[in-house]
């Protein structure tokens, strides 16, 4: 569309990677020892109150923490997207979650504070860099903002989809760099922004009616068993009610709009307006809130395919569903989880001889999908039929009890779905238990007679 270009898209600095080594462990647990440590400058702070503290612009941690601390809690609070020599791009003022998931913090704390909505009297509108040189720009205030000028800025057309990037760290461990997988299309719109926007927006709704310290909140959210966390997609598609998102968003672009008059920025039609606001709202739900959250393989740390892997030639018409009846025991955090999948993959190439795990895809009972073959590889997980169908699996032993409710409907009402509007799979695809084209008892009975009740499953048995 090419409009009203101005205000919104900064210049990305680019930096060298060794510029941008801090050499502190960049997750959850840091942030989270950071919070304690304000909280004990500060011990009548609710949770809001130290959000308010650390986004406010006059904030000077130095005030209150050890140079070390005040110059990683300024770095956290500093989310960007930086373009690195190597073209590379790193995202910085983000931390790995417990729950295996990258969260951008700024947008957390804002989030708690005004949730995803559209705040026209934030201060913060009118104290944008318009110049784009990067040192006192700032985000727009919400979600909603943020996905409307993403669209409204860009150089792409409505057409070109919502891209929003992941990435991988440099160790899961010791996580200190957070590498993207290519440029966000719709400015600093990642994965882990969102991911930061919906956490902070969750964490608003468990303070309703409540007084709690931050550091209890964020323990309470990221580190159960399963994490609230995992499954910040779904609640937050809860909250929303019809065409709410697309009224938001609009009323963010007209804000913001209105705001921005005296920078001479581009005007834009009702019409126009409504229309970015209809095409922001349809793709953040169809390419975010809809689609599955997948773990790939970096994330648990997978070993290189052995190997040339031969190419799959979607969209293909199958669909097979397994349980690895060992690993017996479902897993529940992303650390067990991870460890399975390493577990599986060193047991599928060494004792089977095989290039990679067998897999195509595998659901923890964590909340998450996690990559093994992935879209494009043939797998080893239903012979003689790898080449025409992908091979999903459940965690565990699923012969007398299935997974979690939650975690069927991530695969039966996210992953396939998502699956087929994306064209990897065809629209009259079908869906069958391991047991009906292999002499083998996979998935599973009771697992086997929860997939019987699902669309596209097909009776036909080929053994």
């Amino acid at each position: 569309m090419g409009i009203w270009y101005v205000v919104f898209f900064l210049l990305l600095p680019v930096c060298s990677s060794s510029d941008l080594q801090s050499g502190q462990v960049m997750n959850m647990d840091t942030f989270l020892g950071l919070i304690k440590e304000l909280e004990s400058t500060k011990p009548d702070f609710s949770a809001q109150e130290i959000a308010q503290q650390l986004v406010s612009p006059s904030f000077n941690p130095s005030k209150f923490l050890s140079a070390e601390q005040a110059s990683l809690t300024l770095a956290l609070l500093g989310h960007k997207v930086v373009a690195l020599e190597d073209k590379d791009w790193q995202e910085q003022g983000v931390v790995l979650a417990p729950d295996g998931s990258t969260v951008a913090i700024k947008p957390l704390l804002e989030a708690v504070l005004s949730g995803w909505k559209v705040d026209c009297k934030s201060k913060n509108l009118q104290e944008e860099d318009h110049q784009g040189t990067g040192n006192n720009a700032r985000h727009p205030t919400s979600l909603a903002m943020s996905l409307g000028l993403g669209f409204a800025n860009s150089e792409l057309s409505l057409e070109a989809a919502l891209d929003v990037p992941n990435g991988c760290w440099d160790s899961i461990s010791t996580p200190k760099t957070f590498k993207l997988s290519g440029a966000p299309s719709r400015h600093d719109i990642t994965l882990a922004y969102l991911n930061g926007a919906l956490d902070g927006t969750l964490l608003r709704e468990m303070l309703i009616n409540k007084t709690q310290k931050m550091s209890s909140l964020l323990q309470s959210y990221y580190w159960g068993r399963p994490a609230k966390s995992a499954f910040r997609r779904q609640e937050f598609q809860d909250l929303l009610k019809d065409g709410q998102l697309e009224d938001e968003i609009r009323r963010g672009i007209k804000c913001y709009k209105d705001h921005a008059d005296h920078h001479n920025a581009e005007p834009i039609t009702e019409e126009q307006m409504n229309s970015i606001a209809s095409v922001a709202a349809k793709d953040f739900e169809q390419q975010y809130l809809d689609c599955p959250a997948v773990i790939p393989r970096c994330m648990w740390e997978a070993k290189p395919y052995k190997g040339t892997p031969t190419l799959l030639k979607p969209p293909l018409p199958h669909v097979y569903i397994h349980h690895t009846y060992e690993p017996s025991r479902p897993c529940v955090s992303f650390q067990e989880c991870a460890a399975d999948m390493r577990s599986m993959q060193r047991f599928h190439q060494e004792d089977r001889g095989w290039d990679d795990i067998g897999y195509s895809f595998v659901a923890g009972s964590d909340g998450y999908l996690y990559e093994g073959r992935g879209w494009h590889h043939v797998g080893a997980h239903t012979k003689g039929h790898n080449s025409v169908g992908y091979g999903i699996s459940f965690i565990g032993d699923f012969t007398s009890s299935v997974p979690d409710t939650r975690i069927l409907n991530l695969v039966r009402d996210g992953f396939l779905k998502w699956t087929l509007r994306s064209g990897y799979i065809l629209p009259n695809y079908t869906i069958q238990g391991h047991r009906q084209v292999v002499n083998t008892s996979c998935p599973g009975d009771a697992l086997f007679q929860e997939i019987t009740r699902w669309e596209h499953f097909t009776k036909e048995s080929q053994v």
